[in-house]
């Protein structure tokens, strides 16, 4: 296609992305994946314009640019990594994925396949000039980065929480030790951890929990699994689990509770994958402007992914974060979430949301990041118990 001039919004936030993730350098062979039924109101959301904007930005630092646009029939529960993308990325530097079917939470073969070849690899969520020129793409990633970490820094092993919101939630367990082979501590930074840089940048490490008691009540889900689920991400009817000692012993609900009942029961049985009834695991969006419009953005789906990583968005794993089965034979993270937007949430003496407020957006480093950047979008001012 013939682009169009890039407008000083898009320009800044592909500014943002190839220099301070992608980090592409001269010489760099940066390959770029984009789905052509995503130009056709698919959940693999793209427009031509940002693709051709990515290769100018590219070429602009010097590296040499590369779209795949592959047009993959989608094969629930045998995704993997279709040959011609494997191929594609044994030539490359950067990948830079514009995928919403063939990604890394929930593709193993990706990530031991990115991780293998040593490349670096990035998801670029802002994949159309409107989410381009959004707040949530506006907003600098080192901003949002310093978030992340200075939310996750309040995290503290063996401290007891308690988490509640105005939908009826109300839990109480302590934060078990990291197990996340990217991140050995709760508070790291995604350099650190290596192989996944996200752009928005959207969640922090996922939270180990033990011994939690009580009830959990949301009405919505993050969109990649609700799909083979069968409902929409967000719900007619809240879903409410009961959870004693670390599992639940109760889901119920309308017509959600019920397909996700009978997901699970499917998964365990045809699919090998159990111990879905565990309840050990949380953790938090980090973006203070992750959410767009329906003008901006008319995919459901991709909208209730972007919002899932809103600061004020905690989500539970509904089942423990592998299962039991075996891992070679279903190669795939079932990865089933119950997202509350309102959460209070205490570890210890430490606040860390306070009835959907992320403290951390008022830590001094925060504050001093963001003064940096007056023409990006501005932080809510700060508030009295921080001031």
């Amino acid at each position: 296609m013939t682009s169009k001039p890039m407008t000083v919004k898009a320009r800044r936030a592909i500014t943002d992305l190839l220099d301070n993730i992608a980090r592409v350098q001269p010489g760099q062979d940066i390959l770029m994946l984009a789905h052509s039924d995503g130009l056709y109101g698919s959940d693999n959301l793209v427009d031509e314009q940002t693709i051709a904007w990515l290769q100018e930005g590219v070429r602009e630092r010097g590296g040499n640019p590369s779209v795949l646009w592959i047009n993959e029939p989608d094969r629930p529960h045998d995704w993997g990594v279709p040959r011609i993308l494997k191929e594609a990325m044994r030539g490359c530097d950067t990948f830079i994925n514009h995928s919403f079917t063939y990604v890394t939470e929930e593709n193993r073969p990706l990530r031991d396949y990115f991780t293998e070849l040593g490349v670096r690899y990035v998801r670029n969520f802002a994949t159309t000039v409107p989410l381009l020129e959004s707040d949530w793409a506006q907003t600098p990633a080192e901003l949002i980065a310093e978030i992340r970490y200075q939310s996750s820094n309040q995290i503290a092993t063996d401290a007891p929480f308690t988490l509640s919101d105005p939908l009826g939630t109300y839990l109480e367990g302590r934060i078990a030790p990291p197990q996340h082979r990217w991140f050995p501590t709760y508070a790291s930074r995604r350099e650190e951890g290596g192989g996944y840089l996200p752009w928005p940048e959207w969640v922090f490490p996922p939270i180990n929990l033990s011994g939690v008691n009580g009830v959990c009540v949301f009405d919505r889900m993050l969109s990649w699994w609700s799909r083979y689920i069968g409902i929409r991400p967000f719900f007619e009817k809240p879903v409410h689990l009961e959870i004693k000692d670390g599992i639940i012993t109760s889901m119920t609900g309308g017509y959600e509770a019920q397909k996700m009942r009978e997901f699970i029961d499917y998964m365990d049985k045809e699919r090998g994958i159990g111990r879905r009834w565990e309840f050990n695991t949380l953790h938090s969006g980090v973006h203070p402007f992750a959410g767009v419009t329906e003008e901006q953005c008319p995919n459901e789906n991709y909208r209730r992914m972007i919002e899932h990583a809103h600061s004020c968005n905690i989500h539970v794993h509904i089942g423990a974060e592998h299962g039991g089965g075996d891992k070679s034979k279903y190669p795939y993270w079932l990865h089933i979430t119950g997202d509350i937007r309102q959460p209070t949430w205490k570890i210890g003496d430490q606040l860390i949301h306070d009835n959907g407020y992320m403290t951390a957006l008022d830590h001094p480093e925060v504050r001093a990041i963001a003064a940096r950047h007056p023409d990006a979008p501005q932080l809510p001012p700060l508030r009295e118990f921080a001031a």
